[in-house]
């Protein structure tokens, strides 16, 4: 699953690597270390408005939610969507045909499971280039105070070789779209065979990774900590991405 990522990226390079204008919003805030349980704003580009950079809240609320505690409860289980069931599951198969969008980043943390821990593992492009996620969204009207709430969950896929290694427990990593797939991911018209043929585990070649230090889910860890970032070495983990 991908719970946490790295957007510690300005708006002048989010604009010069995707090419669209990210108009100035205070609820966007880069970040070493994003957590999606603090439902934070992520920078996102959609297919129903593919000129500009939005932020849109992490844990998609569908638009058909009837009150403020339902779409709480839903918004807090729906950072993910796996690309296997977004066509059935009723919070995603509207979205996955109608409202997808890319999800920026610059890298992510997963978890190796270790006997009595959980190892946290940083990763990210072998260019250190930012990247886009797959991703699904909706807008939710809150009945009660008219509020619209623009919110986004990142689609996972089954692992590849190198995340089957680091998030050993579930064998899960979230889908990163090539700069070739990213504008065919928010096309309209590209049929839904086109759309699931996306859906597949990043090449290994392109990522790198490492493993950090446990405490960067301490409250007290500023987002713009980039210490979050440094390499911490684990007996359990030395020579696992060696193998």
């Amino acid at each position: 699953m991908c719970y946490f990522v790295e957007i510690n990226l300005p708006r002048k390079q989010l604009e010069q690597r995707f090419d669209v204008p990210m108009p100035h919003d205070p609820r966007y805030m880069p970040g070493y270390f994003i957590n999606a349980f603090s439902r934070p704003y992520l920078p996102v580009i959609t297919n129903h408005d593919p000129d500009k950079i939005q932020p849109f809240t992490w844990g998609l609320i569908p638009f058909w939610v009837k009150d403020a505690k339902t779409a709480e409860k839903i918004g807090n289980s729906t950072y993910n969507a796996r690309a296997e069931t977004i066509w059935e599951k009723p919070s995603f198969r509207d979205p996955a045909r109608h409202k997808r969008c890319l999800v920026l980043a610059h890298g992510f943390y997963e978890y190796y499971t270790a006997p009595g821990r959980k190892i946290p593992f940083y990763i990210r492009r072998k260019d250190n280039q930012p990247f886009a996620f797959a991703g699904l969204f909706d807008k939710w009207t809150n009945p009660d105070t008219g509020e619209v709430i623009s919110a986004v969950s990142i689609i996972t896929t089954q692992a590849n070789a190198l995340l089957e290694k680091i998030h050993n427990s579930k064998k899960r990593m979230p889908v990163i779209l090539s700069e070739v797939t990213e504008k065919e991911w928010i096309n309209d018209n590209l049929s839904s065979y086109g759309l699931k043929e996306m859906l597949r585990p990043s090449d290994p070649g392109e990522l790198e990774a490492w493993s950090v230090s446990k405490q960067i889910r301490s409250p007290q860890d500023s987002p713009d900590d980039k210490s979050v970032l440094t390499p911490e070495e684990y007996p359990e983990t030395a020579n696992l991405l060696k193998q």
